[in-house]
């Protein structure tokens, strides 16, 4: 049995890892999904061994593919290193960028791994905040590309339109709404655009409420809701398979779509912020 393992299979294994599915790891790899499912199965068979399974959906590694991958991370990252030692790429220096976590972190980190083997001394820094604090930042010049959020029809002139997306009402599917009782809110810190979307909605519609918890970021807010703790706002690409959205408080207080922007300075593009946005823009739109 030829032992011998392929840099491009494990390159290939590694990212569906690191996206969740093979459909986005094809996406970003610049292959078919046919050839990604194809370079598994033979590196399962070189192997004689199952390296993936499937919990919730997403893509994880078995025990066995869990060794692998930490070889993979080891063989891929001195590979590269030569590689870019023979062949440097032209493009030089710091990039910070801004980042919101309602947008998938898993993705815009494979972007980023994608970037940063094409063009290894081009050096990267992210940070993720909410999307007011990231176009804050922007302004007082601290951050050169921001990928942040805003309601449908909002974008300022700077910002290029990627993807729009919804809103929704989301709870345990054996949440159910008491009228004579405060709903409790899961919700982000108070300067949050979806908690003020929230807390005006539920007063609209003259609907009793109170935090029940504030929270920074998306797992902690889906570990709530997820164990029944209250009702949240999310974005439809934030959710998973355990909770899902209240018909009833959707038909009662309709949510408005949110539109994922980027904002490049213009005042301080260099190469690798264009070749970054660009690859970006192209790996990370969705239909």
């Amino acid at each position: 049995m030829n032992k011998r393992l392929s840099v491009d299979s494990l390159r290939v294994f590694r990212t569906v890892l690191q996206t969740g599915n093979m459909s986005k790891a094809a996406l970003l790899l610049n292959l078919s999904q046919s050839a990604v499912s194809w370079k598994l199965r033979r590196l399962e068979d070189q192997l004689q061994c199952q390296l993936l399974t499937r919990i919730a959906g997403k893509a994880v590694p078995t025990e066995k593919g869990s060794v692998l991958l930490q070889h993979a991370e080891k063989i891929l990252t001195e590979h590269d290193h030569a590689v870019a030692y023979f062949s440097p790429s032209a493009l030089r220096g710091k990039l910070r960028i801004g980042v919101t976590e309602h947008i998938s972190m898993t993705e815009i980190c494979g972007v980023i791994s994608t970037f940063t083997h094409h063009h290894p001394e081009v050096d990267i820094q992210l940070v993720v905040e909410q999307s007011h604090l990231l176009r804050q930042h922007f302004s007082e010049g601290s951050l050169e590309i921001i990928l942040h959020q805003d309601f449908t029809g909002t974008a300022s002139t700077e910002d290029k339109v990627l993807w729009s997306e919804n809103l929704y009402w989301y709870a345990t599917p054996a949440w159910r709404h008491e009228s004579d009782k405060s709903l409790k809110l899961i919700t982000w810190g108070p300067d949050c655009y979806y908690r003020n979307l929230a807390e005006e909605k539920l007063r609209q519609a003259n609907i009793p409420f109170a935090v029940m918890l504030e929270c920074p970021s998306v797992a902690g807010m889906l570990a709530a809701i997820t164990t029944g703790l209250g009702v949240g706002i999310l974005n439809q690409y934030s959710v998973d398979k355990a909770i899902c959205s209240v018909s009833e408080l959707e038909k009662l207080m309709p949510l408005p779509s949110v539109d994922c922007l980027l904002r490049l300075n213009k005042y301080r593009v260099n190469p690798a912020s264009e070749a970054f946005c660009e690859m970006l823009t192209r790996l990370m739109h969705k239909d």
